[in-house]
């Protein structure tokens, strides 16, 4: 009896700490893009980023919280899937409130910022416009099939965790180049608060600059 007590008071302890860091309810986040600093000389290669698609599916009540799902008892809609990056859950695994990019912001905008990033450090110039493609102008398309932040809870924390996964097709006259970039970021803290999650997902679009930046070599 004593040892169950015990237990009920730890597990109660531990959810206090947890909530104490993050909402239960819905919230916004901002994700600036993690720069490098590190640009490389100039390749004499131009890029045109064409088309960013979401193509992220989502599931109510999903077993796994690495699947994308939304707060039923918040707005749904195409909107607001495409600036959802995370769920909350208790430290019993139970959806919370969803978090969201500011409006104005979508996930398709946020991967197009880490591509501009990853090519511009890359030596390559990135262009604006169609009006300046050239026949010597790469084109890009990007599907992006995961963009998603979640919690796993443990007994004396909790990890969170961000994986991005895109289909990225580079054209010029005569070929396309097909590249998966597919990363995942993790980390163990005391709390799920805003600081927190911003860290990881932060972490996993260093790494999905990174693995695109490796891939372009």
């Amino acid at each position: 009896m004593g040892s169950k007590f015990n237990l009920s008071i730890v597990a109660i302890f531990i959810s206090v700490l947890f909530l104490s860091g993050c909402a239960t309810s819905r919230s916004v986040i901002d994700v600036p893009i993690p720069v490098s600093g590190e640009i490389s000389k100039s390749n004499g290669k131009e890029i045109y980023i064409n088309l960013v698609t979401d193509k992220r599916l989502f599931e109510i009540k999903p077993p796994e919280p690495s699947t994308p799902s939304l707060d039923s008892s918040e707005e749904q809609g195409d909107k607001i899937k495409l600036r959802a990056i995370a769920r909350k859950r208790n430290t019993y695994g139970m959806g919370l409130g969803d978090i969201l990019l500011p409006e104005g912001k979508t996930v398709n905008l946020l991967i197009d910022a880490a591509l501009r990033q990853a090519f511009i450090e890359s030596g390559y110039k990135v262009i604006n416009s169609k009006e300046q493609i050239t026949n010597n102008t790469y084109i890009l398309d990007a599907q992006i099939n995961k963009f998603w932040s979640w919690m796993n809870p443990g007994f004396w924390g909790i990890t969170l965790s961000t994986e991005i996964s895109t289909d990225i097709a580079i054209k010029d006259n005569s070929t396309i180049d097909n590249k998966i970039i597919n990363v995942k970021a993790s980390d163990t803290f005391q709390t799920g608060s805003e600081d927190n999650w911003l860290e990881v997902m932060q972490s996993a679009l260093k790494a999905y600059k990174t693995e695109l930046k490796l891939k372009l070599k």
